[in-house]
């Protein structure tokens, strides 16, 4: 068995490059410091890191390592906090942290009548997947399902997908479009891993590939930003867009006979107690 105080040491040594700093954050003696890292060197038959006069820095090895010592304590992080019973931390891609989960969380926390603690991590839909799959957090809320091994999935919510144009685009006062009007549009992509490229391949069969992609930016506030400046159009969340529309900052259309919707998806690993507080918030989010 490997010590976390000794994986510790081991992160902190990489993160400063120093035994003097890492002894002073970890309120150690230096000689301390350095015998953790022997032994924990020797635990696991290799050389983590390079000594010198200077401080210390990775080995090939230790380079490898890293990011699997970081998530060893991040998962004795969330044990503690599952322990607890009263912390919960939910990870979200970057639409649902902006436009859908604030409000099902106070909705939540409503109903639970009592003082949960909460925190949200956003990352792209696949980093979502992965954060629950090393118990980085506690409960996922996706785009797209997680294809993982001992994970329990379910439908959240069901969101309406829209073709959103400037407003002083030749189609702003359109409230839908066909699909050749779509095909003769210049698009702007969004957050990679959402889905939803494959939902369109769904939705539009081989016609899907003749659509015209100029960029792919990372978030839809990016996207929205650069449909307003006109250069080129997008097809998002609804639920992302309501309020620019409202304000009259973007037209948004539907596809003529195309239901264009994205399945929202709540995931927890499997073989929770049902009384757990991840189980409770998502069966909360999936009722």
């Amino acid at each position: 068995m490997i010590s976390l105080p000794l994986v510790r040491t081991f992160v902190t040594l990489a993160d400063t490059g120093s035994f003097v700093e890492t002894a002073r954050r970890l309120g150690l003696a230096q000689s301390t410091v350095s015998l953790q890292l022997k032994r924990l060197e020797a635990a696991l038959g290799v050389t983590l890191l390079e000594r010198s006069h200077a401080g210390c820095r990775l080995t090939m090895r230790g380079t490898a390592s890293l990011p699997h010592a970081k998530a060893l304590l991040r998962s004795a992080e969330r044990f503690a906090a599952v322990a607890d019973g009263n912390r919960i931390t939910i990870g979200c891609s970057g639409n649902i942290a902006a436009y859908y989960i604030s409000e099902d969380l106070k909705r939540f926390l409503a109903a639970e009548c009592s003082t949960v603690e909460w925190d949200i991590k956003v990352g792209t839909n696949p980093e979502v997947a992965e954060q629950l799959s090393v118990g980085a957090i506690d409960v996922a809320t996706m785009e797209w399902p997680a294809d993982a091994a001992h994970v329990e999935v379910r439908p959240w919510r069901s969101e309406p997908m829209v073709v959103i144009v400037p407003s002083d685009h030749r189609l702003a006062r359109q409230q839908t479009l066909s699909k050749s009007e779509l095909l003769r549009l210049e698009f702007i992509g969004g957050e990679p891993g959402s889905g939803t490229g494959t939902l369109l391949r769904r939705a539009l069969g081989a016609q899907a590939e003749k659509l015209s992609i100029t960029h792919n930016l990372k978030t839809t506030e990016a996207v929205k930003s650069a449909v307003k400046a006109g250069l080129g159009c997008s097809i998002v969340l609804a639920g992302a867009v309501r309020e620019d529309v409202e304000m009259g900052r973007l037209a948004m259309l539907t596809l003529k006979g195309v239901k264009l919707e994205k399945v929202l998806y709540v995931a927890v690993a499997s073989g929770l107690p049902r009384d757990s507080l991840p189980r409770r918030l998502a069966d909360f989010l999936s009722s």
